[in-house]
């Protein structure tokens, strides 16, 4: 009989193989599940483990708060809510310099303050922002980085859909995991934007300041966040009290969204029936990783992976800090092969175990790790986010995209130093609740 830490070691190795070279993440991790387990237990058993966790897993309440999410963003999209998010922030920072660049990641995050993904704000503020860059003469690599990396602030404010997944693998409070992110994610919108505003300063022409509003205009403007402050407030204060469980609130999001969609007029019939189908496509992909993740678990546990992972750092006597400086350099380096869905799930069955053996909170471990998944959507050669826009911008060099996108991740890097060294930015909101 094989040794059962060699299968486990080995069915990390294929796994690693299988995801670099392209394999669906749900496939790949089942995949290897299914031949680990095999190995391990023979025909009968492996099937009867897949089908009894795809029932358990798939019937949890908690599930029910992923396809309401996607489904609120998908209408939000297609209700062009970023347009107007867009022009709001355009006439309150238009002119500060670069204004139209801190124009984008306010409205990139208050955006995916009500989508979650990343993805749908590329592509809203590809359409909506680049056309007004090009036209007051910003830098193009400049203003290609700002709408890449803006987006990546809607993984890390509620309602995010890694954070979900996150609290579901790991077991740890959605409400508490969506009220931390907060803090962080207002964070990145103003250091990212303050970067904008210092480096346009010292060189104009990399983002002239924009024409001038009246006040009139500008308060008349605060009108277009209204559907966007009322649906968060609401679901952010429900959670935040304990008036709704995330399932609830997932519910309570996509209703609001619903019947401002319906009320305004401004998406079609056609138009609600392709964000349910959107949202059942993508939320059947969710699923499938869920419970191939699931299995996996069961797979390191069977081969104690885990538990001689963390006995291995126990002995060595490492501080707890270098370990986690450790994960950080690990997570840099998959950061550049994987994007944020699947570096979160190839890592969080180790890491996991680990940083709660060193004592660290598991919902300041959820923050730090989906910030640097943020990392895994802007960095070559994988870079989701980079991808996307550039099938918007065919006309910009996917090269000086890249470019465009390194000093903010040195900002995301700063901002995991700035966060270990004080946890309780990211704590002290879900801490109070």
């Amino acid at each position: 009989m094989i040794d059962p830490t060699l299968i486990g070691y080995g069915t990390f190795i294929v796994l690693v193989a299988l995801i670099l070279i392209g394999v669906p993440i749900a496939w790949a991790i089942s995949g290897v599940s299914f031949g680990a387990l095999f190995l391990i237990y023979g025909i009968g058993p492996t099937i009867s483990q897949f089908y009894t966790t795809a029932f358990s897993s798939a019937g949890e309440f908690l599930f029910s708060a992923v396809p309401l999410f996607i489904f609120a963003g998908q209408l939000i999209s297609k209700a062009r809510i970023g347009e107007d998010l867009f022009d709001t922030m355009h006439k309150w920072f238009g002119r500060l310099p670069g204004g139209l660049l801190v124009s984008t990641v306010s409205a990139s995050a208050a955006f995916g303050a009500v989508t979650g993904v990343s993805a749908a704000a590329v592509g809203t503020m590809a359409k909506v922002a680049m056309p007004e860059m090009i036209r007051y003469k910003y830098d193009v690599k400049m203003s290609a980085g700002a709408i890449a990396c803006a987006s990546t602030i809607a993984i890390m404010l509620p309602p995010s859909l890694l954070l979900i997944l996150y609290g579901l693998q790991t077991e740890t409070s959605i409400s508490k995991l969506f009220i931390a992110g907060i803090v962080p994610g207002l964070m990145m919108a103003f250091v990212f934007s303050a970067y904008n505003v210092i480096r346009c300063s010292l060189k104009p022409e990399l983002g002239p300041p924009g024409p001038r509003f009246s006040w009139r205009e500008r308060l008349v403007s605060l009108g277009k966040l209204s559907p966007v402050v009322i649906i968060f407030g609401v679901v952010i204060g429900g959670l935040y009290n304990g008036f709704f469980t995330p399932g609830e609130s997932a519910a309570v999001c996509a209703f609001s969204v619903l019947v401002y969609a319906l009320v305004t007029r401004r998406v079609k019939l056609k138009e609600i029936i392709e964000a349910a189908y959107d949202a059942v496509s993508l939320s059947a992909m969710v699923f499938a990783i869920l419970i191939a993740m699931t299995v996996f678990s069961r797979v390191l546990i069977a081969t104690r992976v885990t538990s001689d992972l963390v006995d291995l750092i126990s002995s060595a006597g490492l501080n707890s800090y270098v370990v986690f400086a450790l994960f950080i350099l690990l997570l840099l380096v998959l950061a550049m092969f994987l994007d944020a869905l699947g570096m979160i799930l190839l890592t969080l069955p180790f890491m996991f175990p680990v940083m709660m053996g060193l004592g660290f909170d598991p919902i300041w471990f959820g923050i730090v790790l989906v910030l640097m998944s943020e990392v895994g959507l802007i960095t070559p050669p994988v870079g989701m986010n980079i991808f996307i826009l550039s099938k918007s911008l065919p006309s910009v060099p996917t090269i000086q995209m890249f470019q465009g996108a390194w000093p903010y991740v040195a900002l995301c890097i700063g901002l995991v130093i700035l966060f270990t060294i004080f946890p309780q930015l990211v704590l002290w909101l879900p801490n109070s609740m």
